[in-house]
Order: structure tokens, then sequence, then C-alpha cells
């Protein structure tokens, strides 16, 4: 009978054993998975950025400011926009006189405002035969240009169909040249207040243009000129535009039509996937218009977005 009862304390005590192994078992905790924080390029926007960057290019310290705008898809690459300042300006102004960051923060494109080369109260461009310290000196513009869209390469994806440059005087010099020059990299530019001064200008792909001049500009008159303080002449508007209508083979009669201050002169049809216009504005000196008297930035990206590279 004790024998009996010690086999049952027995397997009483097996038992008990073999079911608290089992819960053991049951309640293994796993070792925690560490937690891998996204790259920038698994994120799926791309991270808004207002900075200035500088580069060294050809020997020469160069700055420029970017506008990255919030929400930006990361998988999608996205237009760049050139805005260059004129003779003495900088970036910082010609942000705050074009707007620029707020079209581009609508329109969902990345817009960079360059700084020219020379004294930092008469900054310039060289573009063709003018201006200041950048053409003197024969400065590299062109190098600095291309070191921009490498370093904003580094930030988003930039669509190499729709890059785009536009710039006030002296900088709408420089949106000519970049065009003549460049012509592989840049889709479009939109000269405001500025000539075609490159000779010969000899673009290896066509280039759409849409140059925006003010009739009472007197420092780049609508007709011929001289430069300030010289005597020596500047073209007339019509013969920049003409030599583009030239270059872009645009068989169009150039009809001039009104909307107010406004006359908008196209001369198409050209190449495929390209046009040239003329915007004249009345009442408009030397300088980039108000938004309050017309919006010629947001005239610049409509024109822009319709055209990215054939």
């Amino acid at each position: 009978m004790a024998q009996t009862k010690n086999r049952q304390a027995f397997f009483l005590l097996t038992a008990a054993a073999w079911l608290l192994a089992g819960a053991a078992a049951c309640n293994v905790v796993p070792a925690a998975t560490p937690t891998l924080r996204p790259t920038p390029a698994q994120l799926a926007t791309v991270q808004p950025l207002d900075a200035t960057r500088a580069l060294t290019v050809d020997g020469m310290e160069r700055s420029y400011l970017i506008h990255i705008p919030p929400g930006l898809n990361n998988r999608q690459a996205v237009a760049l926009v050139f805005v260059l300042h004129g003779f003495s300006g900088n970036a910082t102004e010609t942000r705050i006189a074009t707007g620029f960051d707020g079209i581009a923060n609508a329109n969902g494109f990345v817009v960079v405002y360059p700084n020219g080369s020379g004294e930092s109260s008469a900054l310039s461009w060289d573009a063709g035969t003018c201006c200041g310290y950048a053409s003197q000196n024969t400065v590299d513009d062109l190098s600095f240009v291309r070191a921009i869209r490498a370093d904003v390469e580094t930030l988003v994806d930039v669509d190499g169909r729709r890059i785009y440059a536009t710039g006030f005087s002296n900088g709408g010099f420089m949106a000519y040249t970049l065009a003549c020059e460049m012509s592989d990299m840049f889709a479009a530019v939109a000269p405001v207040a500025g000539l075609l001064l490159d000779d010969p200008c000899q673009p290896r792909q066509p280039v759409s243009v849409l140059h925006v001049h003010g009739l009472k500009d007197t420092v780049v008159p609508f007709e011929q000129g001289v430069y300030p303080g010289t005597d020596k002449p500047f073209s007339a508007v019509r013969e920049s535009v003409a030599s583009w209508v030239k270059l872009d083979s645009c068989t169009g009669a150039g009809e001039p039509k009104k909307d107010g201050l406004l006359t908008r002169t196209s001369y198409g049809p050209c190449a495929p996937g390209i046009d040239v216009e003329l915007d004249t504005i009345d009442g408009i000196g030397h300088a980039w218009p108000s938004p309050y008297v017309l919006p010629v930035s947001q005239m610049i990206w409509d024109f822009f977005a319709a055209h990215p590279k054939p």
C-alpha cells in the first residue's frame, strides 16, 4: 500500500514538472529586434530645406541659396529652376523680389538662387560681353551652374528634362548664355530685362525662350541703347528674340496679342516641343514687376511647366 502511494506521488511530481516545463516553454520571450530607421532614400517625402550652400569652383569660393519645399515625393524626379540676380544684386534680394519660393511650394519644384562673383556690392555674371568683375575676369560661371546641379542632386532626384533658368538684367543676359552654351541641360529660359550677348550663339539643342521686358526700361532699353556709363551699344530686344526664332526653327509671323499691360507675341510653330515668346509690359522700367502689377514669376513658371525638354 505504501509502495502504491509512493508511485502515485512520483507520477504526480513528474507530471507537474512536465507541465511547468511546457508552460515555461510557451512563455519564452524572443530577443528584441532592433528598430531600423529609414534612410533618406526610403522616406516617402523629401526633407524640406532652406539653406545657403557653399561650393569651390575653379579655385573660387561660390555660394547659392536653395529652397526645397515641403511634401515633395521622394520617389518622383522634380523640376529645378535657377533664378539669377542682376548686376550688383544678390541671391537673397532676388529671392524676395521674385517670390519663387511660394510658387515652388504650390507647384512642387526646387528653386536655387546663385550668387555671382566680385565684390559683395557688385556681384555679376560673365554673360558674353557683360558684366563687371565676372566678365573682366572670365569667371567660369558655366562650371558653377553645373556644380550647383550636381550638389542639388545629392539632396533630391532632379528631372533632367525639366531644368530651367530665369534672371533679371545681367542675370537675364546669363540666362541667354546658359541657353547658348548649355542647351543640353536647360529646357527653357526666361530672361527678364536682358539681352542675348553671346556671339555666336550656337546651341546644340533647341531651347524654349520667354523674353520679358518693360517698355519703359531705360537701363536695357527695348529699342537699341548703350551700356550705362559707356558708349557701347546695346542691340534692340527684338534682335535677341529674332536670333532665337531662327535658332529654334520657328516659322510663325509673330502676331501680338494685348491683354491689359501685357502684350504677348508668339513665334510658333517652332522645332517640336519648342516655343519662343516675347512679353512686353507697358509702364514698367528696369525692374522685376511687382506681382500686384503682373504675376511675372507665375507666368514664367507656367511657361517652364509647359516646356520640358522634348
